[in-house]
């Protein structure tokens, strides 16, 4: 079954959940048989003859991932310790989200390489377990997600939005199961092959569903909009990273009726529910995740390794979405793990428990949010997630509290009672004046600088210009005024007037702006990014008087900016990112004050003297394309990141 996770790489952001696994039982081939073909929306069935398995490899447990050291998207095999690595596709087409059949023998996976009559596109293909005898499967284009019944019969996956069942040997046409105007992926088979479990997802929110293997008896098992994966559990639950609405669980457990939802653990104790068996035996968890490396590595995860963690692939290259056959886990059939409790070997000393509070949450940080769990699941702290008077009745050991300028002073109180009680602070972007306190951010001013900087040195430092700033609580046009008299004194501003030009709530707007000042040489702004991209290049036609502008910093953002490069030449933008990646350095900080460093009191600044500095992002049109591939799988509110190594945390803060 395949596992898919938010995985965060340094130099993003990203996205990356934190956590992925595998949780495919060892069942009976004839446990469920192949589902009857009833009334279904029918797509043209295969011209292929059925394929003939292929002998179970003498490693069972051999896992597949994807990886793109090789330049492109190529799924690898390797043994379970990590060695006999193998490019299995060696194609230089896009290869990815490799899919075990039970047995071992064959794999699906994703390819857009051109085959047979097919249009261009994603496709399923099969191959046997030695990367030979490739055959495409659907001739639906845009399919995603192959996920391969525990008896072998059939695959499931999704397409265009829909979640579709085929027969496994290409003997049958597809069916569409959901036939949804919603966006439904992520199908996975339930340990019996009764039931199929998916995520839907509407806008920026998406919730867990389960059905019946027929596409009957659809249930909706979270009630908010914060999933992020699903998965089965060995002993047939449902796992997925969910930000319960009563912080119950991030890492949440439940049965397939979404009843007795709990907590799930962290790193090293999912084993239990999504286990992987080593060459030695031993129950472990696989992972894939970025661990100091500043790329995606696959690990596997328990107490049997020093500090938790075996990297088996070590390369710098992006390796993850790991999968191995069910026959891995032959002796774990319908072992529940409260009757099968993992050993955990006595500590050589007592350490007091940490317990880490985040408090502040909103939706539009949820970056934010994952690289605090991020760095709570690397260090194995359990952490939790509520309101500050909450979290201190948990006696929290720190707390960190995601926060803004006009929000921070309705909660000096709540702060204060927590620095009274001795227990650490760290506020994400933004400045409260009280001992014990600590700010962690980017530099603001230093970010329009850098900006303005870029923006202006086309133009020789000189020139028209005009800045909106649509979210006053953040200061932006008061630190642009302060710089423009301070270092741009040839700088012509020509309207700052957001009620005039008010393109955040009228696109069209823009193009007044451009034709009441033909002459501008640079524009700023802090909202509406692609209604000012458009207003632009619809509205000037020689590339050479196009005002350089400032882009948004996210993967949508990113594919207009470069879009608009491809098709108009002469187009020009900056970005810079306030880096989500504060609420990771965060967590390490407090980690490392907890555990007895000395703050560097030469490393803070700020307004009040308590502020930790972090770099930011800055893309321009040299270095976009690389940004770009980073975050290119994903969200498209994705923003580019950038997250500070323990390490880098310890030098640069800690004495």
């Amino acid at each position: 079954m395949k596992r898919y996770i938010r995985c965060t790489a340094i130099a993003t952001i990203v996205w990356i959940v934190l956590l992925s696994g595998h949780a495919s039982a060892a069942t009976d081939s004839n446990a469920h048989a192949a589902l009857p073909l009833a009334a279904a929306a029918m797509v043209s069935p295969l011209s292929t003859s059925p394929v003939a398995p292929i002998e179970t490899p003498s490693i069972p447990c051999n896992i597949v991932f994807e990886t793109d050291r090789d330049g492109n998207h190529e799924v690898y095999s390797m043994a379970p310790d990590g060695s006999q690595m193998r490019n299995l596709t060696e194609n230089p087409a896009y290869d990815a989200e490799p899919d075990w059949s039970p047995d071992g023998s064959r794999i699906a996976f994703v390819s857009n390489r051109s085959m047979d009559e097919r249009e261009s596109g994603n496709y399923i293909l099969i191959m046997d377990a030695d990367g030979s005898n490739v055959h495409p499967l659907t001739f639906e284009d845009d399919s995603a997600a192959p996920d391969w019944s525990h008896d072998g019969s059939q695959i499931t996956y999704s397409h265009h939005g829909d979640i579709y069942i085929i027969p496994a040997d290409g003997s049958g046409p597809s069916i569409n199961l959901t036939k949804s105007s919603e966006q439904e992926m992520q199908p996975a088979w339930s340990p019996d092959d009764s039931q199929i479990a998916w995520l839907r997802k509407e806008g920026d929110q998406t919730w867990l569903f389960v059905m019946n293997a027929d596409g009957s008896h659809v249930q909706q098992l979270t009630q908010n909009g914060n999933v992020y994966d699903v998965f089965w559990t060995i002993d047939g639950e449902i796992f997925t990273h969910w930000d319960h609405p009563d912080g119950v669980c991030s890492n949440c457990v439940m049965q397939a009726d979404g009843s007795n939802v709990r907590n799930a653990g962290g790193k090293g104790g999912i084993q239990q529910y999504l286990p992987f068996k080593t060459v030695d035996g031993e129950r472990v968890e696989c992972v894939s995740v970025d661990i100091l490396t500043g790329d995606e590595e696959i690990y596997l995860v328990g107490d049997i390794y020093p500090d938790n963690f075996l990297n088996l692939t070590k390369h710098p290259g992006i390796d993850h979405n790991p999968d191995w056959p069910a026959t891995c886990l032959s002796g774990f059939e319908g072992v529940r793990p409260e009757k099968a409790p993992i050993p955990v070997a006595a500590p050589t000393e007592t350490k007091p428990v940490l317990l880490l509070g985040y408090a502040g949450d909103t939706r539009a940080q949820w970056q934010r949010k994952l690289n605090f769990q991020k760095a709570c699941d690397e260090l194995a702290i359990p952490c939790i997630y509520g309101e500050i008077p909450a979290l201190l009745s948990a006696n929290i050991s720190a707390l960190v509290l995601n926060s803004s300028p006009e929000t921070i002073t309705n909660s000096s109180a709540a702060l204060q009672e927590a620095v009274d009680r001795g227990i650490p602070v760290f506020v994400l972007d933004a400045e409260i004046d009280i001992d014990g306190v600590y700010t962690i951010t980017a530099d603001h001013d230093e970010m329009l600088r850098t900006t303005l900087n870029i923006l202006f040195q086309a133009s020789g430092r000189s020139g028209e210009f005009a800045y909106f700033d649509f979210n006053p609580s953040q200061k932006d046009a008061q630190r642009i005024q302060n710089l423009l008299e301070k270092e741009y004194p040839d700088i012509q501003v020509v309207t700052t007037d957001t009620q005039r030009y008010n393109f955040n709530q009228d696109e069209f707007i823009f193009n007044d702006l451009v034709s009441a000042y033909p002459s501008l040489k640079a524009v700023w702004t802090n909202a509406a990014y692609t209604s000012a991209v458009f207003g632009i290049v619809n509205n000037i036609s020689d590339p050479d008087r196009y005002p350089m502008l400032t882009c948004d910093s996210t993967k949508e953002g990113f594919y207009i900016w470069k879009d608009r490069i491809t098709e108009h030449p002469g187009f020009s933008c900056v970005a810079v990112s306030n880096p989500p990646g504060i609420a990771y350095d965060a967590v390490h900080a407090a980690h490392f004050l907890l555990n007895g460093e000395t703050i560097d009191a030469t490393a803070l600044g700020g307004s009040y003297g308590n502020a930790f500095l972090v770099d930011f992002p800055v893309i321009t049109n040299d270095n976009l394309l690389d940004a770009l591939a980073v975050i290119e799988y994903e969200d498209d509110d994705f923003h580019t990141d950038r997250l500070m190594s323990p390490d880098e945390i310890r030098d640069r803060w800690f004495e």
